[in-house]
């Protein structure tokens, strides 16, 4: 994450704090619109379906009206009205409502002409890795996956191909999470993890494996661990290791231990016999136990404190879906639970995450404000965090919170503390201030920040449909991320995560350029050059590719997005800049979760983009 320059963005808001609300002059800030966040303070779910006072025509089963939102059918001699824009921004389309990535029956491409594709289907590479990752990623003791490396030695390589070459001492179609030789633990494990969980929501959903609901269920005990070892409710650890699993465990460097002053760094915390959180004294070098106590349950752990918003990027990504498309009872009131204590930590801490010593995370900060990114970033990051935990948890103080401070629903309320705010917003107003493309066609963004904010943003609008809101939110994600005026704008990279999730929330109906066809088709394009197997590979787009302009870090850029075929893999391919040139070596030994296809693939599934077939 970085600190964005926003001098400019200040004096913007200065100006704006000292004039009128620039969104639609027909909205006065107090919506009656029922939905799902907004449906306590307005009309109740009985108003979306109403008699009418009039008679059916004759010959006249159903007709739909405003624009495709509303659906009358004929029942009994009498009309009954349903509003079908309200439930899950559906269109009233042959006589009932159906989700926008149905309405007006799209024919998705199939990409048939891709060249560059695997042997292996869509549905091969997708059976094939969900066989492989419970097997051999996730370890029942764990609960978290990740990358391994398996024993094996070196070998010579096959006639053509690029080495050091490798064979395995247990084949990969026999080894298993017991083989492991190490495990490649991160400090951003939640996240990782985060998008699997939500590659088997969508799978759970799709075709009710009960495979599926198991990887579901231990990963969401993991998501609880993640949680309870800071011993802070709302807020999840960036790591953690058991005293008993081979291949992983504490740091023995005690340096690791010592509590950073300026809290900018991630330092390990043990938890001692006592149940009590111990850290290392930076002067002596001995273990200090704290008051931070009540972990019994964890003692001999260790977790890794400073938890950042690309962690709960991914926690609030996977959650609410889980909540949504699971219907086990006991999955889904571990999903809403946490989501809870997410809500409630940052509504009692300001919108802010607060660690296990009681300090801000460096990188926990997301009232809009508070220069830890664009106000536009922080404001969809805390809608997004914020709704779906208030409507998942069906917590009436959360709900509120989100209406009346966020959202200013009830008119405006000052509801925050924020020294460098001149006037309470509805956040919706801040998204003119995103500003996510830095730099020269956009070189120096940073491609983290889009992979956080694409994904809050999708969630956002599972749960927004205030229509007035919702044209905003559809509007700026169009033209700000997906499309925008911008030679890297994320419509041309073919990255399958984002076209989905815009395809399946952008702007349809009889007013819209209608469905994401291309976009679709492109990210299955992509998929279908997807390797068959996640490891390691050697390839060198330096050489291959021609240095273009200079990253935010340094690194040379490509004028072009890579293609899939030419790429360093990366844990999730989806989060990385497509853009970005240097070389890597091959590497039999290590497997890298396949989490980037499976989420990809299922949630094309999901929405119908991608047929059982392909």
């Amino acid at each position: 994450m970085r600190l964005v320059p926003v001098v400019m963005i200040w004096i913007l808001m200065g100006l704006f704090a000292c004039s009128s609300s620039t969104s639609d002059p027909k909205d006065t800030g107090n919506s009656d619109t029922s939905n799902d966040v907004a449906k306590t303070d307005s009309t109740s779910d009985a108003a979306d379906t109403q008699p009418d006072t009039a008679q059916c025509a004759t010959g006249v089963d159903w007709e739909c009206l405003n624009n495709d939102s509303m659906l009358r059918t004929c029942e009994g001699g009498m009309w009954i009205t349903v509003n079908c824009y309200l439930e899950d921004g559906k269109f009233c389309e042959d006589g009932k409502c159906v989700a926008p990535w149905e309405y007006g029956n799209p024919q998705w491409g199939t990409c048939s002409d891709e060249e560059g594709g695997t042997m292996e289907s869509l549905a091969e590479k997708a059976a094939s890795y969900d066989e492989l990752v419970p097997r051999l990623h996730l370890h029942p003791k764990l609960k978290f996956v990740a990358g391994v490396t398996l024993a094996g030695e070196e070998a010579e390589c096959p006639e053509g191909e690029e080495g050091p070459c490798s064979t395995l001492d247990v084949p990969l179609d026999e080894a298993t999470y017991e083989d492991v030789v190490s495990w490649s633990s991160g400090e951003n494990d939640g996240l990782w993890s985060s998008h699997y969980l939500a590659s088997q929501a969508f799978r759970y959903a799709v075709t009710g494996s009960q495979e599926a609901l198991e990887n579901i269920r231990v990963l969401m005990e993991g998501e609880v661990i993640r949680m309870e070892i800071t011993g802070v409710p709302g807020n999840f650890t960036r790591q953690y290791a058991p005293p008993d699993v081979a291949g992983i465990g504490c740091p023995t460097d005690l340096t690791r231990y010592i509590p950073d002053v300026e809290k900018d760094d991630n330092q390990w915390v043990k938890i001692g016999d006592s149940g009590c959180a111990q850290v290392v004294d930076g002067d002596t070098m001995e273990w200090v136990t704290t008051e931070h106590c009540s972990l019994d349950k964890y003692a001999g752990w260790c977790f890794l404190d400073n938890v950042s918003q690309d962690e709960y990027a991914g926690h609030m990504f996977a959650l609410p879906l889980v909540a949504k498309l699971v219907d086990d009872p006991e999955i889904r009131e571990m999903a809403t639970s946490l989501l809870e204590q997410v809500g409630v930590h940052l509504m009692e801490h300001q919108l802010t995450v607060v660690d296990w010593d009681g300090r801000n995370t460096e990188h926990g900060w997301l009232f809009p404000t508070s220069m830890a990114n664009t106000p536009g970033f922080l404001a969809v990051l805390s809608m997004s965090f914020v709704a779906s935990a208030a409507v998942e948890s069906n917590n009436e103080e959360l709900l509120s919170y989100y209406n009346d401070c966020l959202m200013q629903r009830s008119g405006e309320l000052d509801c925050f503390d924020w020294p460098t705010m001149n006037v309470q917003l509805p956040f919706r107003d801040y998204l003119q201030f995103l500003s996510e493309y830095i730099g020269n066609e956009g070189c120096r963004s940073n491609w983290n920040n889009f992979s956080m904010l694409f994904s809050a943003w999708y969630i956002l609008l599972q749960y927004e449909f205030d229509p007035t809101v919702r044209a905003v939110l559809q509007s700026k994600l169009d033209t700000e991320l997906m499309r925008a005026d911008q030679s890297k704008a994320l419509i041309v990279q073919k990255n399958p995560w984002f076209n989905f999730m815009w395809a399946a929330t952008k702007k349809l109906g009889p007013d819209s350029d209608g469905p994401a066809l291309q976009a679709v088709e492109d990210g299955i394009c992509t998929l279908k050059q997807f390797p068959a197997q996640k490891s390691p590979r050697a390839r060198n787009t330096a050489e291959q590719y021609e240095p273009y302009c200079e990253g935010r870090l340094g690194h040379d850029l490509s004028e072009h997005p890579i293609a899939m075929n030419d790429v360093c893999l990366s844990t999730f391919q989806w989060w990385a800049n497509p853009y970005r040139l240097g070389q890597c070596a091959r590497n039999d030994r290590v497997f890298i979760v396949p989490g980037d296809y499976l989420l990809a693939y299922w949630m094309g599934r999901y929405y119908g983009f991608i047929k059982e077939e392909m």
